[in-house]
């Protein structure tokens, strides 16, 4: 997450419902965007401007379902590093592809890492990789069993959360 400011961004009721319309229909046209919000095209483009200058919105990208693209297993990594390492380690795990999110957090160990692969052989083989740096000295994995809440900050943002 990149904190451009200690200010967040004021979102407004239509900024709400654009970026709601936008998560449910991604394809959406500025015209398409304008007659669902009852609003002038001039105004929902502006505000898309807005939005993507602030850096609110900062990606059109696809959501994937992982399982369909072959990625049935997801498991959360704690890593326990040395001292001084963040940087080193970070940048170890960083060329690794399968790791989809580098945390660093509070409690017992020191980075939380979101993991995808296509077996549990496979996970085997990415945990060599991320222990394979002399930096890691604890690893502990979990892995999910199933998922019943997919949330993204979209959806929270387009509640008006």
């Amino acid at each position: 997450m990149r904190i451009l400011n200690d200010r967040p961004a004021e979102l407004d009721s239509l900024d709400r419902r654009l970026i709601g319309r936008l998560r449910a229909a991604p394809h959406s046209t500025v015209s398409d965007l304008a007659r669902v919000l009852e609003c002038a095209r001039g105004t929902v483009l502006t505000r898309l401007r807005r939005l993507e200058d602030r850096r609110v919105i900062v990606g059109y990208g696809p959501d994937i379902d992982l399982a369909a693209a072959g990625l049935g297993v997801l498991a959360f990594t704690t890593l326990a590093i040395s001292q001084g390492s963040h940087n080193r380690v970070v940048a170890h795990l960083r060329t690794i592809p399968e790791i989809l999110e580098i945390h660093t957090v509070t409690g017992s160990g020191d980075l939380l890492v979101r993991i995808v692969a296509r077996s549990n052989d496979h996970l085997h083989l990415i945990l060599q990789r991320v222990v394979s740096s002399p930096d890691v000295s604890r690893t502990e994995t979990q892995l999910a069993l199933s998922s019943t809440v997919l949330r993204t900050t979209a959806d929270l943002v387009a509640e008006g959360q």
